[in-house]
């Protein structure tokens, strides 16, 4: 009894520090906006091992709990994406075949070859964006001051008419920030300062 007890006030305790890192306002319920990492961890807990150990018994999770979890796993594939390209470019400095890196990866050397191909063709698939920053802090790896003096240091980029010759116009970096208040990753009051501190924030909004 006295384990599982301190199991229950454990889990208590990592509630209120989720909830007590999101601060109030109109877009704010159900953002993902952790303070640092252990409030990211009651938030995958539907999903987590516990969950299943014994068979499905219990309660079913509310709906809230699978939306914010679907978030949360939503920003680690696309980290994950982003640490796979750059891993597979960094693979080719180092002179590994696509087919080695393929085999560590446990993908195909035609999916390898892919990913190349687009890198080479866009090397900006490897920079630093704002959803990187957004996503990282989704999942508790920096916590919303870091999140913060990176969006609002960000050199945003405008959009623009295809450079290769193509009429597809691309959006420019602002639409990452709108992307993130819209699908309740960034708070209204976070959007609004980001929108006031940030030096190109101004022109870029205007032009996305």
């Amino acid at each position: 009894m006295e384990e599982a007890e301190m199991v229950a006030r454990k889990r208590r305790s990592g509630r209120a520090l989720a909830s007590s890192a999101v601060p109030s306002g109109r877009r704010n319920v159900g953002v993902i906006a952790q303070s640092d990492a252990a409030a990211f961890l009651p938030v995958i807990e539907i999903v987590g091992p516990a969950a299943f150990a014994a068979g499905i018994k219990g309660g079913a999770p509310s709906k809230d709990a699978v939306r914010d979890a679907a978030r949360v796993l939503r920003a680690q594939r696309e980290l994950n994406q982003l640490a796979e390209r750059r891993l597979i470019y960094q693979a080719g400095r180092a002179k590994t075949s696509q087919s080695a890196i393929a085999a560590l990866l446990g993908t195909s050397q035609p999916t390898v070859s892919r990913i190349v191909r687009q890198i080479e063709q866009d090397p900006s698939l490897l920079a630093p964006s704002p959803n990187e920053l957004i996503y990282r802090r989704a999942v508790g790896q920096i916590d919303t001051a870091t999140m913060m003096k990176g969006l609002v240091s960000y050199e945003y980029r405008s959009g623009q008419y295809d450079p290769s010759g193509g009429d597809a116009y691309l959006r420019g970096d602002w639409r990452q920030i709108e992307n993130g208040l819209a699908g309740g990753l960034i708070t209204d009051e976070e959007y609004e300062e980001i929108a006031r501190e940030a030096p190109s924030a101004k022109s870029a909004s205007a032009d996305h």
